[in-house]
């Protein structure tokens, strides 16, 4: 019999006309990914994808994912309850200030201090939504899974050709531009519960996650609606482990008006 485990794949891709570093999402893969390794315990995944019309929300998102998988890492109950989630996210805030203190003194270092049409913006704190998971492999050769999030990243958990489970949206038509968002400032814990959701199952050897932020899980969604198999051609591109190859793929689809021009993350966690 097979242990049971895991790879796991990640590829990113900024919107057109922005260059790799001014990409918004961010993830984080524990232990970190390694395509060709066999992943025998838990793996941890975080996606963050960073809301342009707030100020660096970029680095916002990245210390959101670290934060985040900081705490599942310490305690995996945080993905049980809205109560708990949100209790991680606004821990993960508290790395907020720290950064924006060193990056208000490096941009003075520099002699580029923070402008006066910056600082409302500074005030104001950055958003993105967030979106973790947990997989865990046990000895019957089964795999549990939970998951938390807020506003629209998602997770897909397919079988053969099946879409077995859609998290935390489910509908194409539910992707709106005002998804819910964690503000780096926030530490209301019960507003923020009331905007998370959790979900969890268990899979088996062969199932497959694809963790999206919103523009590629809209497209996957419409497509799956329209009969197809979306997380087929997504497991080519992880699979084949050429990032330029998804980019010119994603760029024709951009073109064509399947996919949204945004910032696009895409985790993989393969069951084999």
């Amino acid at each position: 019999m097979v242990t049971p485990g895991m790879f796991t794949t990640a590829l990113r891709a900024p919107k057109l006309g922005s260059a790799e570093a001014e990409c918004e999402d961010a993830h984080l893969v524990l232990p970190a990914e390694a395509p060709d390794t066999w992943r025998t315990e838990p793996v941890l995944v975080a996606v963050a994808d960073g809301a342009s019309e707030s100020l660096l929300s970029g680095p916002w998102a990245a210390l959101l994912t670290t934060g985040l998988l900081a705490h599942v890492a310490a305690d995996p109950r945080a993905l049980d309850a809205p109560e708990a989630f949100a209790d991680a996210l606004a821990r993960a805030g508290l790395a907020w200030r720290p950064w924006l203190a060193d990056y208000v003194a490096r941009r003075e270092a520099a002699g580029r201090p923070i402008a006066w049409y910056e600082q409302p913006g500074l005030d104001r704190g950055p958003h993105a939504t967030a979106l973790a998971a947990r997989f865990a492999p046990d000895a019957d050769g089964r795999t549990t899974w939970a998951a938390a999030a807020l506003g629209d990243s998602c997770l897909f958990h397919t079988r053969g050709a099946d879409l077995l489970h859609a998290f935390p949206l489910a509908d194409a038509g539910a992707f709106d531009s005002s998804p819910g968002l964690v503000n780096a400032l926030t530490t209301d814990t019960a507003l923020l519960a009331r905007h998370t959701r959790t979900a969890s199952g268990a899979a088996e050897q062969g199932d497959q996650f694809f963790l999206c932020t919103d523009a590629l899980a809209a497209w996957f969604l419409r497509e799956a609606e329209r009969g197809g198999a979306p997380w087929d051609l997504l497991a080519e591109h992880t699979r084949g482990g050429d990032p330029e190859r998804f980019a010119a793929w994603l760029e024709a689809a951009r073109a064509a008006g399947e996919v949204r021009n945004d910032d696009v993350t895409l985790v993989h966690v393969d069951l084999g």
